[in-house]
């Protein structure tokens, strides 16, 4: 019996925030894709997650907060996974190789939820798109973060690491962006190989 869409009782509703919180941005995220985000309402979407209009409105008081939720979703999954596996690894090319396999991963798997940001980003009111974009700028941080750590030990060579760290983004991104093309090409492991390899060359020392 499939339970992805079966209905919260009150009890799981007020007690269970968490499984409240994931089903809201699953129920979302599959609607945004089929409809479209503008012919999709926050009725809608309590309806296909199962939950109470409610208690809908007590985690969402607009489609632009969904969108940040799932912008949210999207970071913690990536960070709470990387600190796991980079967990004892104290080697800075190791931890970004890890790191960027990861995150392709991520955007891979949540390939839905990518598309969704970008195409309906400029749907977004104020204070969530400012939520949104400081969100990819703490993604950028952790690439960030590693890298310095590889230039400071000697592993990598001096580069700019804002931009190198938002070249790995984006390097994802096109994965998602562009898979119509690429995935006629490339399997996703090949990809990834491919595209570290570039990043790892970008970095060595001469």
């Amino acid at each position: 019996m499939d339970t992805s869409k079966r209905e919260l009782t009150v009890l799981d509703q007020i007690s269970s925030s968490d499984m409240v919180r994931r089903k809201i941005i699953d129920a979302a995220s599959s609607l945004y894709a089929r409809k479209g985000f503008t012919a999709t309402s926050i009725e809608e979407i309590a309806e296909e997650a199962g939950v109470s209009l409610p208690v809908t409105y007590h985690y969402i008081k607009s489609k632009s907060e969904v969108m940040r939720m799932i912008m949210e979703d999207m970071l913690n999954i990536f960070q709470e996974s990387l600190l796991q596996q980079i967990k004892g690894f104290e080697d800075p090319v190791e931890k970004l190789a890890i790191a960027v396999i990861l995150y392709f991963r991520v955007v891979d798997q949540q390939r839905e939820k990518s598309l969704l940001m970008y195409q309906k980003s400029s749907s977004l009111d104020k204070p969530s798109k400012a939520r949104v974009m400081q969100l990819e700028v703490d993604v950028s941080r952790i690439f960030g973060k590693i890298i310095q750590e590889g230039i400071d030990q000697g592993a990598f060579k001096e580069v700019d690491v804002d931009l190198m760290a938002y070249n790995i983004i984006m390097m994802a991104h096109m994965w998602v962006l562009k898979g119509w093309h690429f995935r006629k090409r490339f399997t996703l492991d090949q990809y990834i190989d491919m595209q570290l390899a570039i990043i790892m060359d970008a970095l060595k020392r001469e």
